[in-house]
């Protein structure tokens, strides 16, 4: 029994060291069923995953063959491409147009069929053909160049004849303003002998540009206020202003003789005596011819010629005779003699102007024209009284049509001139269109 024992329980350790195994066993069947269950998903894939890259192979494939035909076609295309553009090129140069860079925007194919198409058109529209074209191209040409290049020699001309002009001007300005200022002094002290206390001076209007103004006397009668208006001036005082103008001009520039024709008239004995006695004084450097009613101013007087109505409807001369006459003028001679010093000294002192010889000349006078051709030699044909053969006709017609044309420019030129001397507002020259046209 014991041994039976003995076995049993060997056998049940047995059985319990089977059944662990057989545990471990079905544990190791169930990893080994997921791995193969895992392989074979992973072997689906692979398999798909093959199919797949078999048929893009084959899609590849097709792709390559299809671009090699296509590199082919593209080639055969870039050779033929190249012959046309040597021959294009060898056209162009042919015809002497220059290839452009290769940074110029050229147009599209459809814009320069649009274009050749137009010039087609306009070609077609053109009709007969002037076979002497080109020739009458080059003549064209040829004075069109002669047309710029007179025009610029005129602009270059003209602008030389401005500066000369404006050199003129400034000199005109200066001189005139050095005058003024110098009968201006002499008009304040003639008016100042004439008119004692009194005060007169010219004035501008526009000293910055003298010529387009005018010229105002201002005077200040003895007594009156320094605001009184030369139009306020009585008739004997505006009497007074004007001969110390012409005074105060003499100082400067003496004339041989002066004519007066009654300036006493609205002036009173006192200032009537004064003017006598002013042009006796003055009569040593120039002849003083009066017409006066005044018998301060006959005293006064070297020689007498008196004028009367004879009752015929004729003047008569009553009298001519000459005589000396010596008056007590001391004060006045004294002052005219002073004033006339003070004239000279300061004429003497005045800047000298620029002699004559150093003014700007204006340039040598223009030689023909280029643009005028044959023109200008037969402009000097003189033809005699016989009829003109046909030649000279024609010759005459030509001149008269260029006459015509010359005539009907001048006027379209004069109308179209700015009324100022402004160069911003002076028109363009038409050889300058016709430059811009040929460029």
């Amino acid at each position: 029994v014991s041994q039976s024992e003995i076995a049993i329980d060997e056998l049940e350790d047995t059985v319990k060291t089977s059944e662990s195994k057989l545990l471990e066993l079905r544990d190791q069947a169930s990893h080994f069923d997921e791995e193969q269950r895992e392989i074979h998903g992973r072997r689906d894939e692979i398999v798909e995953e093959r199919a797949s890259l078999k048929a893009h192979l084959e899609n590849l494939n097709q792709e390559r063959e299809t671009i090699s035909a296509r590199l082919e076609e593209l080639n055969v295309q870039i050779k033929q491409k190249r012959e046309s553009v040597e021959e294009i090129v060898s056209e162009l140069k042919e015809a002497g147009i220059p290839i452009p860079n290769l940074d110029v925007n050229l147009p599209t194919v459809a814009e320069a069929e649009r274009s050749v198409q137009g010039l087609e058109r306009r070609l077609g529209s053109l009709g007969d053909v002037n076979m002497l074209a080109i020739d009458q191209y080059d003549e064209a040409s040829s004075r069109i160049a002669d047309l710029i290049a007179d025009g610029k020699l005129l602009r270059e001309r003209r602008q030389e004849l401005m500066k000369i002009a404006d050199q003129l001007e400034d000199e005109r300005k200066t001189r005139l303003l050095t005058v003024f200022e110098h009968v201006n002094n002499n008009f304040s002290r003639v008016y100042g002998i004439l008119q004692p206390t009194g005060k007169g001076s010219l004035k501008l209007e526009n000293k910055e540009n003298p010529f387009e103004g005018g010229l105002e006397m201002a005077c200040v009668p003895p007594g009156k206020s320094m605001n009184t208006q030369r139009a306020a001036l009585s008739g004997g005082e505006k009497s007074m202003a004007a001969l110390a103008m012409i005074f105060a001009i003499q100082d400067y520039e003496p004339s041989p003789f002066y004519y007066f024709d009654e300036v006493d008239q609205n002036l009173d004995p006192f200032n009537s005596e004064r003017i006598a006695a002013l042009c006796r004084m003055r009569s040593k450097m120039a002849q003083f011819i009066m017409v006066t009613l005044r018998k301060v101013s006959l005293t006064l007087a070297d020689h007498h010629i008196g004028i009367t109505h004879a009752g015929d409807g004729c003047s008569q001369r009553i009298t001519d005779f000459d005589r000396a006459a010596a008056l007590d003028m001391s004060e006045d001679i004294e002052a005219e003699e002073n004033a006339r010093a003070a004239s000279d000294a300061e004429k003497e002192a005045m800047p000298s102007l620029p002699s004559p010889e150093n003014m700007p000349r204006t340039p040598e006078p223009l030689l023909s024209p280029k643009s005028l051709g044959g023109l200008a030699g037969r402009a000097g044909v003189e033809f005699s009284d016989k009829e003109p053969s046909e030649d000279e006709g024609e010759k005459q017609s030509e001149l008269s049509e260029l006459r015509e044309r010359a005539e009907g420019a001048s006027e379209d030129i004069s109308a179209n001139e700015p009324p100022s001397t402004d160069t911003e507002g002076i028109q363009e020259n038409p050889l300058e269109e016709i430059e811009k046209e040929a460029n």
